[in-house]
């Protein structure tokens, strides 16, 4: 008979341990399933936004972030579209979308993906997050 476990957390765990990432109250719970030597890169060029870093410290700025830039205490959200892989494989791809409106009243629309390597163990050891940093730095400087 089939083992009913996988070896990585499935499409759905990973869903929930994203879902953490989402409300800035729950960051600290998100971090419990990053590893303290993740590698983490955002796909950029020329804004404070892209970039290379290690370690959780790293992933909690990045968050801290974009937190700060949606303003989520608004009528702004940040939602996870899908997740797929995980389960048999180490590597997911974790969809999300952040909807916010700046001082002005101007929308912000973007769509990012969070691609993340996971150790045996369920924590982060990987992410490449590609999202389209000079839209966000321009939604950020004009709040």
């Amino acid at each position: 008979m089939p083992s009913t476990t996988t070896p990585y957390p499935s499409a759905a765990t990973i869903e929930g341990i994203f879902h953490y990432r989402t409300l800035p109250r729950h960051a600290d719970k998100f971090e419990e399933y990053v590893d303290d030597t993740a590698d983490i890169h955002v796909f950029g060029q020329d804004f404070h936004l892209g970039g290379r870093n290690k370690g959780k410290k790293a992933f909690r700025e990045f968050n801290k972030q974009m937190h700060d830039m949606a303003d989520l205490d608004g009528d702004d959200r940040i939602e996870i579209v899908n997740v797929i892989g995980g389960g048999e494989q180490a590597w997911a791809a974790v969809n999300t979308r952040c909807t916010s409106t700046n001082k002005d009243a101007k929308g912000y629309y973007s769509e990012n993906v969070y691609l993340v390597k996971f150790s045996l163990d369920g924590k982060i050891t990987q992410a490449k997050i590609f999202m389209d940093t000079k839209h966000a730095h321009g939604h950020l400087s004009e709040k």
